[in-house]
């Protein structure tokens, strides 16, 4: 792992622009957040899904601050700025963006999730529509909550540079709190993007929590989800009823912090059950960067078991993987393999991470790595 002059560079480049999305979604009017996106006329086909779900202005608007349009440079202009190779966008709308730039080992890819848990963003300015603006409602719904939730569960955005066959750094940002964590080759911070003016000031390095923990927290449902948990072995864990509630993705490490507050954690392993990987590339990312407090493992599922969603497996062999067959910090990952698809839904895994610390799942993993229903990426 190892970040270059110009990598350094991007991320400090990164974290400006999400600090300029926090600001502007914050102060958007309600009614705009949760307008259809067809509101927006002829740029509407632009922000399309693949899976067909509805779009929200908001999430319009993360898309062009992230990735550059509708006068916002985003990280089209801060690659082209940096990097010599042509850089590449990969984001829930708007998938790969340019479609026919081929990316290889030189080539900097952006992964993102603009503007992750739409869903419950869209529920909760309905239900603090009295507030006029975006961070009112946000606000709002932190104090109702309390804080505890609102530091594990609200809506964020995340991106991670990907290049040379290296994930080079994570920045998520949490919408509702301001709370902001950075992973790199130098470990894994905590800041706020509010005061943030670098990346120095995210600076308060995280730790987590070893407890003696076996719940599960991971994206459930019936059908093809629940048949794939079936499948990997993620059903030799008790699961947590968030997962049916459809807990945030690239936030989902947050419940294995230790906040130092003296607060018991719930959750002790979390996991993506063949999620998309804009989803749990962030989570992986953390765990790389922890020296070592986290472990990550890709799993394999059963052949009875087997589900697509997509186009994609929700649990691919390692042909078909972004993750090889060791640690990435040996193995590095195949950015290449990304040239097969155009929509993050495309690109699907089945991770897990947990606390070095927490002994009974690190137990059990190693268990499953000896069968061969496993392989530890971190």
């Amino acid at each position: 792992m190892f970040l270059t002059p110009q990598d350094q560079d991007m991320m400090e480049s990164s974290l400006k622009i999400m600090g300029h999305l926090y600001g502007e979604i914050r102060a958007m009017p309600i009614s705009e957040v949760i307008k259809d996106v067809s509101s927006l006329g002829s740029r509407a086909s632009r922000y399309a899904r693949k899976d067909k779900k509805d779009t929200l202005v908001v999430d319009a608007m993360a898309e062009d601050i992230i990735s550059g349009g509708n006068s916002h440079p985003g990280h089209t202009a801060a690659m082209q700025r940096i990097y010599d190779p042509q850089g590449i966008i990969i984001t829930e709308e708007c998938g790969r963006i340019p479609r026919d730039a081929l990316i290889d080992h030189a080539s900097p890819v952006i992964m993102s999730d603009p503007m992750d848990s739409s869903t419950y963003c869209e529920d909760l300015m309905n239900r603090h529509s009295d507030k006029g603006r975006a961070g009112d409602a946000f606000d709002a719904e932190r104090a109702l909550v309390g804080e505890v939730k609102a530091r594990t569960h609200a809506c964020n955005s995340s991106v991670t540079l990907l290049k040379d066959h290296e994930i080079k750094y994570t920045i998520i940002v949490n919408m509702m709190t301001g709370d902001t964590y950075v992973g790199s080759k130098n470990g894994v911070f905590r800041g706020n993007i509010e005061s943030a003016k670098s990346v120095a000031d995210i600076s308060v390095p995280l730790k987590f929590s070893n407890e003696y923990n076996l719940m599960l927290l991971c994206y459930n449902a019936k059908g093809k989800y629940d048949n794939n948990r079936l499948g990997t072995n993620l059903v030799c864990l008790p699961l947590h009823e968030s997962s049916w509630l459809g807990p945030v993705g690239p936030m989902r490490f947050a419940h294995l912090i230790d906040f130092g507050d003296g607060v018991t954690c719930e959750v002790g392993t979390i996991a993506h059950n063949g999620e998309k990987i804009q989803e749990s590339l962030p989570n992986i990312a953390i765990a790389l960067f922890s020296n070592d407090e986290l472990r990550a493992y890709k799993l394999f599922c059963d052949r009875d078991h087997g589900e697509i969603r997509g186009s994609q497996e929700l649990t691919p062999n390692l042909l078909n993987s972004l993750y090889d067959d060791g640690p990435i910090y040996r193995t590095g990952i195949k950015t290449n393999f990304l040239n097969r698809h155009l929509y993050p839904s495309e690109f699907r895994d089945t991770t897990l991470v947990h606390a070095d610390g927490n002994k009974p799942v690190s137990y059990m993993m190693k268990g499953m790595v000896t069968k061969g229903e496993a392989v530890r990426i971190v």
